[in-house]
């Protein structure tokens, strides 16, 4: 099904190309084309995090048929012959030869993430630093090193707790075994141990950890719009019962 949207979507490309080959100048033409090969760098970076192998087969198919297309459509637009009414004599400066670079497609060695909600049922914020593991462990893990930050009561002790922690852990790619309904989607799960670093009232952490299921949404040329919900313990102090609740964050992330 994917393939035959992917081949529509082609099809409609070469159909509007051949309309209007004449209507639109050089530069509009280049800049469709540019456009096109957006959308397909995106749901080629989506397809390389899922490590779905016959989606980027398809899709690196499709970006070099986009690309020979346009050639094409670039030679006979630089080649059409020029009406000049008789008998007046007019000099037709040529057409100047455009280069179309192809846009480089997003990598996936380095993530960062910032994003903001609930932790462990009370408020919090977290920045995450994710590196890709490809090619050293497998592909579609990345390790993660980041800091949560969490105030609020904690409700099995009647606490009010302020704390910093300190997490290390891993996603993992799942994106093949969900759906991307035809969108730069990519599903992971995650989990990290944590670290409190720092207590309010000057106490001392313990422990903690966290996991949850993670959603990414490409949006090209802007960013990642990030969505995590999960479950979340931490015990921040000696003297009081851990810290346990819901994620739900929403956040915003890039990848170089």
């Amino acid at each position: 099904m994917k393939k035959f949207v992917i081949c529509l979507f082609a099809f409609t490309f070469v159909v509007a190309a051949a309309g209007m080959t004449f209507g639109r100048t050089m530069e509009e033409e280049k800049q469709a084309v540019r456009d096109y090969l957006n959308v397909v760098d995106a749901k080629l970076a989506t397809a390389k995090q899922a490590n779905n192998k016959a989606r980027i087969k398809l899709l690196h198919e499709e970006k070099a048929a986009t690309l020979a297309r346009w050639y094409k459509l670039k030679d006979e637009m630089e080649n059409a012959v020029p009406v000049v009414p008789a008998p007046t004599s007019i000099i037709v400066n040529p057409t100047p030869v455009i280069i179309v670079n192809p846009t480089p497609e997003a990598g996936r060695g380095v993530g960062l993430y910032i994003n903001g909600g609930l932790d462990a049922g009370l408020v919090g914020f977290s920045g995450n630093f994710d590196y890709d593991l490809s090619g050293i462990v497998t592909r579609g893990l990345s390790a993660r090193i980041g800091v949560n930050y969490v105030y609020g009561t904690n409700p099995n002790g009647n606490d009010e707790v302020k704390a910093v922690s300190a997490k290390l852990g891993a996603v993992y790619y799942i994106t093949p075994f969900l759906p991307d309904m035809g969108l730069p989607l990519t599903w992971y799960v995650g989990g990290a141990y944590l670290l409190p670093v720092k207590v309010n009232e000057g106490r001392t952490g313990r422990w903690g950890v966290e996991a949850y299921l993670g959603l990414n949404y490409n949006v090209p040329e802007m960013g990642i719009v990030n969505v995590e919900i999960g479950y979340a313990g931490l015990k921040y102090a000696v003297d009081q019962p851990a810290l346990k609740g819901m994620d739900l964050k929403l956040g915003y992330g890039i990848i170089f």
